[in-house]
């Protein structure tokens, strides 16, 4: 089970991937989470549960970042890392090699300008992780993030499920199954709220709240019990049905 964390909303590097213009209709509340939210958060969770920094955002555009993840490791949780960098001092780039990161991967920019980083010293940067930190993925944004996981899957490339121009229209019909309903991976957005997953930037289906609920609770939580039932329909409302993380089961 994973937790992905969204340090901030939106998120300006707004990559052409990325539809921040949905995130940013459908938020409400504070634009950038704090380090007292994010360890009350991270306490209402078990250890088990690994806090993916990542979410709808850079993670490093918020300045307590590095705080965050130190205090998920004394908490014993592991830690991933989904980054561009942006946001990160070189200076502390020695402080983050000293952090027990389970998985990270960088999100480098590609020759037609889909990853829009424009960020000073980001080269100093970016040499310095490299000889610092173990990495452990690279994924270029350019036309291959456009991708289908299975050749089950019924939308074949990384729409968003219709939230970009590319992506698939009209909900599919049919049984499916997705790992994300079977072992949670949580978006958590800088008000605490939780929504499905990292393909739900529109906030479609929101799981509950850390603040004022339990990690449990979520797991229990009407809506999310609702979107699980749904794969085992011929048709159904969930942004499931418009995903390339959807395979289809009959």
């Amino acid at each position: 089970m994973q937790l992905e964390i969204t340090t901030k909303v939106p998120c300006p590097i707004n990559c052409r991937y990325c539809p921040q213009d949905a995130l940013k209709k459908a938020y409400k509340g504070v634009d950038t989470l704090s380090l007292d939210d994010f360890k009350l958060a991270v306490d209402k969770t078990p250890y088990y549960v690994v806090i993916n920094f990542a979410g709808f955002s850079e993670p490093f555009l918020n300045p307590q970042a590095i705080e965050m993840m130190e205090y998920a490791v004394q908490t014993k949780h592991h830690i991933h890392l989904y980054t561009t960098l942006v946001g990160l001092k070189i200076e502390d780039v020695e402080r983050l090699a000293k952090i027990p990161i389970d998985f990270l991967c960088l999100h480098l920019p590609d020759n037609l300008g889909n990853c829009k980083i424009s960020a000073p010293n980001y080269k100093d940067v970016l040499y310095a992780v490299l000889t610092r930190l173990r990495v452990d993925d690279f994924s270029v944004m350019n036309e291959n993030f456009v991708y289908g996981t299975s050749q089950k899957c019924y939308a074949k490339d990384n729409g968003r499920v219709g939230l970009l121009p590319s992506g698939l229209k009209t909900n599919f019909a049919g049984t499916f199954n997705c790992k994300k309903l079977i072992l949670p991976q949580f978006v958590m957005l800088p008000n605490l709220d939780v929504v499905l997953c990292c393909m739900d930037f529109a906030l479609k289906h929101k799981i509950g709240n850390l603040k004022t609920q339990s990690w449990d609770d979520l797991l229990t939580s009407p809506e999310y019990t609702r979107v699980r039932k749904e794969r085992f329909d011929i048709n159904g409302t969930s942004i499931c049905r418009r995903c390339k993380e959807a395979v289809l089961t009959c």
